[in-house]
């Protein structure tokens, strides 16, 4: 046999690779416009040859605004971490594209039509095109939705004679935003070129196919931005929601990826179904899933429905856009995380494949749409209509938060609100309410609220988001939740696909109370977001300046003086000085050894910060410890590492460090795990070990020990905390729990007790001998059985993102600031037993079984288990101390009841 010339083997393999040879055509018998550029034009690959990067993707939508400048707009809206610029790209008829600023105004109308008069309802429907929002890539390496959104847009502007792109063009404008998360993506593509030979490779287990921490899903500072809609931590998601809310699209997708081996799914969504929205929008989302099975089946693709994905967290990327009143869809794609992969079927899927799908479902969605065009808009108005009404009918008619403890905290929840498009008004005066409940456990009474306070109406346009992001419990179906209760049972893996608990008065922890009559006063509807306040109290100081402790802005202000070098003291016991009580934790900032510039330094801090700032002239108190006392301590400049990378959580290490940088400005130096054995830590003295697996790679901790001895604040986070309790390392003297086996017997004794306690005379069991005992029935043997293959070494049942109560020991500086209670969050099986006496201090611990459970769903077993136990625990160790948090406080960054407590670790630590 005639061996061919080696050099021909390279161009044998490019023609017959499946993965470059685009045998197959995206749509068949579609003849485009030559006018309008390709992809390979454009950037130089064909659909689906490459993956294509942020900036070729900048350069494409730029071209097809330039090729089809009537029938296209592009806008920028917003910017990533990394500078690289978010864009989407609108496309419609030339009569449409003419009065963008009209359509733009019409569906603000029909998104609050409470001032609007039927006959222009009429009108903007019958004339309006319908508006469809198709996001993708919002999971960096979820790689074939950006290059199904350029090839939608291509298809839309170049192909002739095509019914789909002449009726979309006519009845919707399509709004197509490309590249949801560029930072991450661009993370995605990097490493898959590195790791990519000469030919790319279909094993699943090759490198190129695995990518390494913290991966593309995530973007700069390592958030999933599908969870972020309503807490819009990240400028990506703030910019989209703004753009959102401009439009008030009637559609929205977003496009996602899944595992290799799977296929597609498109809605209907699964169970659990949030109890706030609507039927109507069931059967939306099955008209839409009809007509995506309509082209599935014509292309002969696998899909399914019902399954895995479900409509219940309001923080969806397809959840938010619901709850405004769209009809919100998560596509999942089956991932080839490359360009080519081996599927556990035998067969191989390529990237030209996989990006067909989305295509192919982006189309069948806007042809639904623009079938559907006058349909939609009807809905749409009535979605938003029908809120005001049902706000005004039922029992809670609005939600008060008032200023409590940290002014600044309430405003805070207030702006995330009105970000959300929520409207709220702020009282101007005090005022009373005659049917008001206290959000955590009050009777029906009046109250007065004071001014300063912010009141949420339901009757409003955005009733439905309003009503689930400030119910305190969001009820999930009870056929779900008996399955998910079986699975438990039989220690099944269960099927939540996200917390169950967001409550915002909780995650934030202020005063909020239900009224169920609607308000009267001096109102303000705000139109801007509301900004915290701070002035300094006086002239220039003569001796200090003195910032009482206990609010998140009072952190930042600290932040901020470290970040001036200015020196400041803090006294871990309360004082009355000039008339005015200062709490535990007040800052002290002396006139001695500062700048003397310290007096215009004071007043601009105050003004940036929103914090108070009182000068004095004198030490002498009226109360409590004077400035030098014992119990006043020199606060050193925090100088922070935080462990990175392998085997940190990615997401935490990201919420830690955006906390710090972000919210308070707060330098942070990040090192490699890996490297923490041999750094030099002495230039630290703080040190943060997020949500990681440690043991591996740290050993037993030998050198923090030492580093620890020597006067380090050392903070762990969720399961870094395990790794401190481990046997080898020592560092925490307590050990995590396993599942506590005596809940039946506890169940039993209960039964008893209640018995008793009603009266009941229990008949007395008779006396019979062994011979005489009756047969065991089937319920027994089912018992017995079920007892005999319970594990005997488990943890206790992972609690879905349940919302709890905690008591705060507010004597100890880690628990300064707050009061004698707040809340948490609770997203794993991790318990503790608490602290002896002689070995260090519970600061926060969970709260009695009666009072403990706030909002979500936690099995009996962690019921029983977890009240009375450890959450935050203070070891201290030579001159330094240990800080374990049992989970992660900055969880997503949207829990703001535990940011203090974090921020007292991280800035009071070094001075304790």
């Amino acid at each position: 046999m005639k061996r061919l010339p080696l050099f021909l083997l390279p161009a044998i393999f490019f023609l017959l690779s499946p993965v470059f040879a685009q045998t197959f055509e995206f749509f068949p018998g579609a003849k485009y416009d030559p006018a309008i550029p390709t992809l390979k034009q454009t950037v130089g690959h064909e659909w689906g040859e490459r993956i294509t990067m942020h900036h070729e993707m900048e350069r494409y939508v730029n071209a097809l605004n330039q090729a089809a400048p009537a029938r296209t707009k592009l806008f920028k809206y917003a910017e990533t971490w990394e500078g690289k610029p978010l864009y989407y790209l609108v496309i419609g008829s030339p009569q449409n594209m003419a009065r963008l600023e009209a359509i733009k105004g019409a569906m603000q109308k029909l998104g609050d039509p409470r001032n609007v008069s039927a006959s222009e309802i009429n009108s903007i429907i019958s004339t309006s095109p319908a508006i469809v929002w198709l996001a993708y890539s919002v999971h960096g390496n979820e790689i074939s939705s950006t290059d199904a959104a350029l090839l939608t847009a291509y298809h839309l502007l170049a192909a002739q004679g095509d019914a789909i792109a002449e009726a979309a063009l006519k009845n919707v404008l399509v709004i197509i935003d490309p590249m949801q998360n560029p930072d991450g993506r661009d993370r995605f593509i990097n490493y898959f070129r590195q790791a990519t030979g000469r030919w790319p490779d279909a094993d699943p287990q090759s490198a190129e196919h695995n990518e390494v921490w913290p991966s593309g899903r995530v973007n700069h500072y390592l958030f999933d931005m599908n969870r972020d809609w309503f807490a819009q931590s990240q400028p990506e998601t703030r910019g989209r929601t703004r753009a959102y809310l401009e439009w008030f699209p009637q559609v929205f997708v977003d496009l996602h990826e899944m595992g290799s081996n799977s296929s597609y799914y498109f809605a209907p969504p699964a169970l659990p179904w949030n109890p706030n929205l609507t039927k109507t929008q069931t059967e939306w989302l099955a008209k839409f899933g009809r007509n995506n099975a309509k082209w599935f089946d014509r292309f002969r693709f696998d899909y399914f429905t019902r399954e895995g994905y479900d409509s219940f967290y309001p923080g969806y990327g397809e959840g938010w856009p619901m709850f405004q009143g769209s009809i919100g869809m998560t596509y999942e794609n089956a991932s080839v995380r490359g360009l080519i992969v081996r599927r556990s079927d035998e067969t191989n899927r390529t990237y030209g494949e996989s990006v067909q799908r989305h295509f192919i479902s982006s189309l069948a969605t806007i042809e639904n749409s623009a079938q559907e065009r006058e349909a939609l808009l009807k809905y749409f108005y009535e979605y938003r209509r029908s809120a005001v009404d049902e706000g005004a009918r039922e029992t809670v008619k609005e939600y008060i938060i008032t200023p409590g403890t940290d002014p600044n905290r309430a405003t805070k929840l207030a702006a995330t609100l009105m970000k959300s498009g929520i409207e709220v008004r702020r009282a101007e005066t005090a005022f009373s309410n005659p049917k008001t409940r206290d959000y955590f456990e009050g009777q029906l009474q009046a109250r007065e609220f004071p001014a300063g306070s912010y009141i949420v109406s339901l009757a409003q346009p955005a009733k439905r988001l309003a009503k689930t992001l400030m119910d305190k419990q969001t009820l999930q179906d009870k056929e779900f939740i008996d399955e998910q209760r079986e699975r438990n049972r039989k220690r099944q893996s269960e099927e939540f696909y996200d917390v169950t608990a967001w409550a915002l008065p909780f995650l934030y922890d202020v005063p909020c109370y239900l009224a169920e009559q609607a308000s009267s006063g001096n109102f303000t509807t705000l139109k801007q977001l509301p900004q915290p306040v701070g002035v300094v109290k006086g002239g220039k100081a003569g001796l200090a300046y003195l910032i009482p402790w206990g609010t998140q802005s009072a952190a930042a202000a600290l932040a901020d003086l470290f970040r001036q070098e200015v020196r400041v003291h803090s006294s871990d016991k309360g004082f009355r000085l000039n008339g005015t009580n200062f709490p535990r934790g007040t800052l002290i900032v002396k006139v001695q050894d500062n700048p003397a510039d310290l007096s215009d330094r004071m007043q601009k801090l105050a003004a940036a910060h929103g914090v108070d700032v009182y000068p004095t002239d004198s030490s002498w108190v009226d109360d409590g410890p004077n400035f030098g006392s014992r119990n006043v301590n020199y606060l050193p400049r925090p100088k922070i590492a935080l462990a990175y990378n392998t085997p940190t959580s990615p997401n935490s290490v990201g919420w830690t460090r955006f906390v710090l940088e972000q919210r308070y400005g707060c330098s942070v130096t990040v090192i490699r795990t890996e490297q923490l054995r041999m750094a030099d830590l002495t230039k630290y003295n703080v040190l943060i070990l997020p949500d990681g697996n440690y043991g591996t790679i740290l050993g037993d901790g030998a050198k923090m020990k030492e580093w620890v001895s020597n006067g380090g604040t050392l903070i762990a986070l969720a399961n870094a905390t395990s790794w401190l309790s481990d046997e080898r390392v020592g560092l925490l003297p307590v050990k995590r729990e396993k599942r506590d086996k005596s809940g039946a017997k506890g169940d039993k004794e209960k039964e008893k007790k209640e018995v008793a306690d009603s009266g009941a005379t229990a008949k007395p069991a008779a006396s019979k001998s062994p011979a005489a005992a009756p047969p065991p029935t089937p319920q027994d043997e089912t018992a017995a059985i079920e007892k005999a293959i319970e594990p005997n070494d488990e943890y206790p049942s992972s609690t879905p993102g349940a919302i709890i109560r905690l008591k705060i020991d507010n004597t100890h500086w880690l628990g300064f600031g707050y009061g004698e209670t707040t809340t948490a969050l609770i997203d794993s099986d991790r318990i503790y037993p608490l602290l002896k006496l002689n070995q260090g201090t519970n600061v926060a611990i969970a709260a009695p079984a009666e009072k403990m459970l706030l909002s979500g769903l936690m099995w009996d077993d962690v019921q029983r288990q977890l009240p009375n136990k450890a959450f935050v625990l203070n070891v201290p160790m030579g001159r330094g101390n240990i800080v374990a948090f049992t989970e992660d406080p900055n969880y997503r960054a949207f829990l703001e009841s535990m940011s203090l407590m974090f921020m007292n670790a991280v800035l009071l630590g070094p001075g304790h």
